[in-house]
């Protein structure tokens, strides 16, 4: 039977099916790690222009529990960061990365435990007068502010992936936002108790995934 000379044949089918089509830069790990990096620098560098850092940082010679905290969130939330960025690309396990990075911030609720456990010891209660008042309230709001920061920049990296498990993905990347945040402030962090680090630090980095948890399978689709 003759072809109709108005049908397309095959190829041109297939031609005009391909033809708007353009090929896609693939979407490289170290571009949403550089993403959280480098939002934690300019989040750093927006808490020392509006409150400044502290004075024994200026001098060069921190206090060994600001070395401490300091140590832990950046580890910490370079982890984090690691498995959410490993998270949004299908195939790449982040379960190692997500491990660590739980481990490191589970020491903050450890820290208080053992602050009210030493306490009862002693027949003390643990001091959290830092926790009250106006200063509390800032510090947070410096933390959480940092950490959002952070998580929208990791956000807007992240509308370019494909992760299999936003639930997931929104977790590691409002903890490794968080974390990072909080990093950001505690070079300002007048506080070095550790009730104070063991209660404002978590309940900001806290805020800081739950809002970004419930951010991410709303603003990320592919």
């Amino acid at each position: 039977m003759p072809r109709d000379p108005a049908e397309r044949s095959l190829d041109e089918t297939i031609a005009a099916l391909v033809g708007d089509l353009a090929p896609v830069k693939p979407l490289r790990p170290g571009f949403g790690i550089a993403a959280g990096l480098g939002a934690t620098a300019l989040a750093v560098l927006g808490v020392w222009l509006v409150v400044g850092f502290r004075a024994d940082i200026l001098a060069g010679h921190p206090a060994p529990i600001v070395i401490a905290r300091g140590a832990v969130l950046l580890t910490a939330g370079a982890c984090m960061l690691l498995a959410a960025v490993r998270a949004a690309i299908p195939g790449r396990p982040d379960q190692s990365a997500s491990l660590a990075g739980t481990l490191l911030l589970g020491l903050f609720p450890i820290g208080l435990m053992g602050l009210l456990l030493q306490g009862i010891m002693v027949s003390r209660t643990p001091s959290f007068a830092e926790v009250d008042g106006f200063g509390a309230a800032r510090c947070f709001a410096i933390a959480a502010a940092s950490g959002l920061s952070v998580g929208a920049a990791l956000v807007v990296w992240m509308r370019r992936a494909a992760p299999t498990d936003l639930p997931r993905a929104g977790w590691l990347t409002g903890w490794a936002a968080g974390a990072l945040g909080t990093f950001a402030y505690s070079l300002f962090c007048p506080a070095s108790t550790p009730g104070f680090i063991t209660t404002v630090y978590p309940a900001a980095m806290l805020i800081v995934a739950v809002l970004i948890r419930l951010a991410v399978p709303r603003l990320v689709r592919w």
